[in-house]
């Protein structure tokens, strides 16, 4: 309820994309938005919609173990949390999911309506209360924000709201876009979801593909030969304990120079920045030199806030 609250009390719209906010009067849309409450919906009038957020809807390696617990709970005890649907903005009579895939699902498989609750949402309203019953819940891994942040910025959702979204700083934010955009969607969706695996795992295989010390090819390799009832995180552990056993050519430098004049050299003990004192380069290096105290402890910070939940 505080995600429904949130998204359609007090606050501002955001984007531009307004079309689901009001529907002629006399569709079914409207009409069953208006009665308000708990409703019983047939799960094929249900259209999927927005930024995918679990990856085990999707992934090679599905960890299936959940979601026929939530069948099986649903069956015995019947759905206690309902689902957030808004009416399809071009199919009268149709409802596209906010969030609840999984209670959808379940309910589509024993063959019952599933419980919801309805609401006009624009795009924007309904990432937000997307990401705050994700939020609320709290058991999406480090991986699949970063598919549900990557999702969110390729559907055309500006920065701010994929912060809002999932509740995260910048920092936490530029940590989820390294990750989706390093890790080859086939390796990721071949290794599962790995609730148990926080940012540092992530970021270290997401590093091991920046510095080229893995491929796709030699990833997927290691997978196959992974006995098939292994979980991600023993999947995703068995490909780091594969490049830690790697040799000297895994622990070559890389440099990189994010400007001219300036180069960034990282070892395997150490990450070391340099500022050339030339032509224009001087007056930077000059500030650069009166302020990498103050840059340090503001990063070191910005690090500390990021991490914080996500190593939990």
């Amino acid at each position: 309820m505080a995600a429904i609250s949130a998204a359609t009390e007090g606050q501002a719209p955001i984007g531009k994309n307004r079309a689901h906010r009001s529907l002629p009067k006399g569709t079914v849309g409207s009409v069953r938005a208006s009665l308000g409450g708990i409703q019983e919906i047939d799960t094929a009038l249900i259209l999927p919609w927005g930024p995918q957020d679990r990856l085990v809807l999707t992934a090679v390696n599905t960890e299936d173990d959940d979601a026929l617990d939530l069948a099986l709970s649903i069956e015995k005890n019947g759905q206690q949390v309902p689902v957030l649907l808004r009416p399809a903005g071009h199919h009268d009579g149709k409802f596209e999911v906010v969030y609840g895939r999984r209670r959808i699902l379940a309910c589509q498989q024993l063959g019952i309506p599933v419980k919801a609750l309805i609401r006009t949402l624009d795009d924007g309203e309904a990432l937000i209360a997307k990401g705050l019953e994700n939020a609320s819940r709290q058991d999406l891994s480090f991986y699949e924000r970063a598919r549900f942040a990557q999702a969110i910025l390729e559907q055309g959702h500006l920065r701010e709201q994929a912060l809002q979204a999932l509740s995260i700083s910048k920092n936490t934010l530029s940590q989820l876009e390294r990750v989706a955009r390093l890790v080859p969607d086939a390796v990721g969706e071949a290794i599962g979801p790995a609730h148990g695996a926080g940012r540092p795992k992530w970021m270290a295989l997401a590093a091991a593909y920046e510095g080229g010390a893995l491929s796709e090819a030699e990833a997927l390799r290691i997978l196959r030969s992974l006995p098939k009832e292994s979980s991600s995180d023993v999947r995703l552990q068995a490909i780091l304990n594969n490049l830690d056993k790697r040799g000297p050519k895994d622990t070559r430098p890389t440099l990189r120079a994010p400007i001219d004049g300036a180069s960034v050299k990282s070892t395997k003990t150490s990450v070391t920045l340099t500022i050339k004192r030339a032509g224009r380069g001087k007056e930077f290096a000059d500030w650069f030199d009166e302020n990498i105290d103050r840059l340090i402890t503001e990063s070191y910070r910005s690090f500390e806030n990021g991490s914080e939940v996500e190593d939990g």
